[in-house]
């Protein structure tokens, strides 16, 4: 089995793990050779819908790994385009790294997807901004909405190192 694989065998491993520690919230609907689909719960996130901003907390999510992973980092999709200045508004692309590592995970795609979803984070950088007016809206007055949206954090599993780098030997890394 190449490096690619046994990367995508573990990832799922992790995915399983990830799922244990945050049951219900985290549902493993299915696996493809290169994607992973699940269901995000208990996190809000504003939809677009019939000219007005309303907020679900529901979201089905892909997770991709491209031809080149682990060189290249994990793609996310979200089934239902969120109203965020990093996501695609038609395909669900979510720009989920500003800068990434070989070793981040699917815990870290989660967790990172979590904060842009709820807009704990997002970029305004011409380069990822795929929305410019949910940018406008997330950075003016939103009347009755409080940034960061509700959500329930997501736990990492109980063997999860807090910081994990891989760039020194104890393999730890500070996450942003």
């Amino acid at each position: 089995m190449d490096l690619r694989r046994q990367r995508i065998e573990n990832e799922w491993a992790i995915l399983a793990q990830m799922m244990a520690a945050n049951e219900p919230r985290i549902v493993v609907h299915s696996r493809g050779e290169d994607e992973f689909l699940l269901t995000l719960r208990e996190t809000t996130a504003p939809i677009f819908q019939n000219n007005e901003i309303k907020l679900v907390s529901e979201h089905g999510l892909r997770f991709s790994f491209a031809r080149f992973f682990p060189a290249v980092p994990i793609e996310a999709y979200v089934t239902c385009p969120i109203f965020h200045p990093n996501v695609h508004p038609t395909t669900g692309f979510v720009c989920l790294w500003s800068r990434f590592s070989k070793t981040d995970t699917v815990v870290e795609a989660l967790c990172q997807l979590q904060r842009i979803l709820t807009y704990l984070v997002f970029s305004d950088s011409l380069d990822d901004v795929m929305q410019p007016e949910a940018l406008a809206w997330a950075t003016s007055s939103r009347g009755d909405v409080t940034f960061p949206l509700p959500c329930t954090l997501l736990a990492k599993p109980p063997s999860w190192p807090e910081e994990r780098d891989f760039r020194n030997p104890q393999g730890r890394r500070r996450l942003s």
